[in-house]
C-alpha cells in the first residue's frame, strides 16, 4: 500500500512538471508576440492617429514585417486601422491602414 502511494505520488508530481514544462513557454510566446502583420501595399503610411488626415510619421514597404504587442484597431469613416510600434510616433504607437497588410 505504501508503495502504491508513493508510486502515485511521483507520478503525479512529474505530471505536473510536464505540464508546466508544455504549456508554460507557449502561453508566454503567444501573449508576448502580439499582433503580427506584411505590409502588401507598395507603400504604407505610419500614421500618428487613426485618421487620413493624421500625420504620416514613417513609411512601410511591401515585404516590411510591422506590428505591437497587443492587438487594437480603429476605424475613421470607411477606413480602418492596425496598431504598429514605432519610435517615430510621440507615443510610441502608430496607425496602418488595414487594407495595407496581411495577418502573419
Amino acid at each position: 500500500m505504501r508503495m502504491t502511494r508513493r508510486t502515485t505520488t511521483v507520478v503525479a508530481t512529474a505530471l505536473g512538471f510536464a505540464c508546466v514544462l508544455a504549456t508554460g513557454p507557449t502561453a508566454g510566446a503567444s501573449a508576448q508576440a502580439g499582433c503580427q502583420y506584411k505590409v502588401v501595399w507598395p507603400t504604407a503610411g505610419v500614421y500618428e492617429n487613426p485618421n487620413p488626415n493624421s500625420v504620416v510619421v514613417k513609411t512601410k514597404y511591401a515585404g516590411d514585417i510591422v506590428g505591437a504587442s497587443t492587438c487594437e484597431g480603429a476605424s475613421y469613416n470607411e477606413y480602418s486601422y492596425a496598431l504598429v510600434a514605432t519610435d517615430a510616433a510621440a507615443d510610441g504607437r502608430g496607425w496602418i491602414r488595414v487594407g495595407a497588410l496581411v495577418a502573419l
